[in-house]
């Protein structure tokens, strides 16, 4: 696959040519959609599909879909309809579960999903949201998390949820039943009770005035729906910092790099805003959110608040290394595996032992399943069950790749690393 240019040139990165046109269309200065329109009607279906997982189908569908193939403009339309619909669902669910959170007693604030809107997306209405992220101080999370049972809420416990920032998440599916439809109007939502808004031992980055944002907190309105939220700076510190989390354990965060890329370019002329930023927030905290907003602009071209600049700036030699050598990196994290994350992780550490930590924890295979649990993934009921036999082959199967994917990550990350203290080396000397 050939290394593609990405944010006008700003960053490159080996991901399919289709999908780089994808994102030349999403840019905020500059943007095209020439090479999505150039398109064989053959090569969609795979675009698409892979617009679906990166969480771009509804972004694209509001910027170009004009000189698209009928079908593929007929499927984007339906998109945002059913993603419309769904968000009827979104406000009943919330307002349900709010109930039985006033009702317990229990304060809270909302996450993400329908508070970004306006600021980092312009209608709640069009971005996918499959859950509600609410927050609430530890000592009340036991108190949540049985409101929310006595309303048909039950935690799931397929899933290891030992490194998250709640406990299991609440989920009523009901009768529906899942669809091949990810807009699916009907589709139930889950809810998470996070018990902390930034998990300073899991991160191994402490930032511990992220625990005050709680004390800032504000009651928001998006027409009707009034929720507590997050004041706006503090919004910013949080996204930002979650985009930064998922970037360190290679999540999809093309399309959180766009809408935090929206609310810079958005907000670039906002001196007062700004201000305040750096009022509120700290040096260190700043440092943390710089990265993410360097990307985010390097990503879709965005215009950086002049105070946004000066923090990039100043990041580190290493920091701005990482952002040179691995900045595209993430996009990579979509198809197969990549540690860079754990690169930027140890540059942000602040002791020797934390880094010590994050190395192990890179250079390791990770969670392997054992024969009995891999034979115990969900599959089709409505498809035989295959022979002993072939479970065992699939299972030797699962391990060779699981074994070459682990391999070839741990290979990436070391010739990274060594990349990243050339280019640091390099950066100091001209500095100096």
């Amino acid at each position: 696959m050939r290394a593609q240019s990405i944010g006008m040139g700003r960053l490159t990165a080996r991901v399919p040519a289709q999908f780089a046109a994808v994102l030349e269309a999403l840019q905020l200065r500059g943007a095209s959609s020439e090479a999505l329109r150039a398109l064989d009607d053959s090569e969609w279906p795979e675009l698409l599909a892979l617009c679906d997982r990166a969480n771009l189908t509804l972004p694209l569908a509001l910027r170009a879909y004009r000189g698209f193939p009928g079908w593929v403009t007929e499927r984007l339309q339906r998109n945002l309809a059913d993603s419309s619909d769904h968000f009827r669902r979104t406000q009943a669910t919330y307002i349900e579960a709010a109930a039985a959170l006033a009702g317990a007693g229990v304060p809270w604030i909302v996450l993400k999903g329908f508070t970004q809107a306006p600021d980092f997306v312009p209608c709640p209405r069009f971005r996918l949201q499959g859950d509600i992220d609410i927050y609430t101080p530890r000592e009340f999370v036991i108190s949540a998390v049985h409101a929310l049972e006595s309303i048909g809420y039950v935690p799931n416990q397929q899933e290891d949820y030992s490194l998250a920032d709640h406990p299991p998440t609440l989920m009523r599916f009901g009768e529906w039943k899942r669809s091949p439809n990810l807009y699916d109007p009907e589709m139930p939502l889950c809810i998470e009770v996070h018990f902390c808004l930034w998990n300073h031992a899991v991160s191994m980055i402490p930032l511990h005035e992220v625990d005050e944002f709680w004390t800032r907190r504000v009651q928001r309105n998006l027409g009707s729906l009034e929720f507590p939220s997050l004041d706006t700076v503090d919004h910013l510190g949080y996204f930002a910092l979650h985009v930064l989390r998922e970037i360190i354990e290679a999540g999809r965060v093309a399309h959180r790099l766009l809408e935090l890329a929206t609310f810079l370019d958005t907000r670039s002329d906002d001196a007062r805003f700004w201000q305040e930023w750096r009022y509120l927030h700290s040096a260190e905290l700043r440092r943390a959110e710089a990265v993410a907003m360097a990307l985010a602009t390097d990503w879709f071209s965005a215009t950086p608040p002049l105070a946004v600049q000066e923090e990039i700036d100043s990041l580190t030699p290493g920091l701005r290394s990482w952002i040179k050598s691995c900045g595209a990196s993430p996009l990579t994290a979509m198809d197969g595996r990549t540690r860079d994350g754990r690169l930027l992780q140890m540059l942000l550490a602040q002791s020797s032992p934390s880094r010590w930590k994050i190395l192990r924890r890179a250079l390791s295979p990770g969670v392997i399943s054992g024969p009995r649990r891999f034979a115990q993934r969900p599959e089709d009921p409505t498809q035989p069950q295959k022979p002993r036999r072939r479970r065992h082959l699939a299972y030797l199967i699962y391990l060779a790749n699981r074994a070459w994917l682990n391999g070839s990550a741990i290979l990436q990350f070391v010739a990274h690393g060594l990349v990243l203290c050339v280019t640091q080396f390099t950066l100091r000397q001209v500095e100096s």
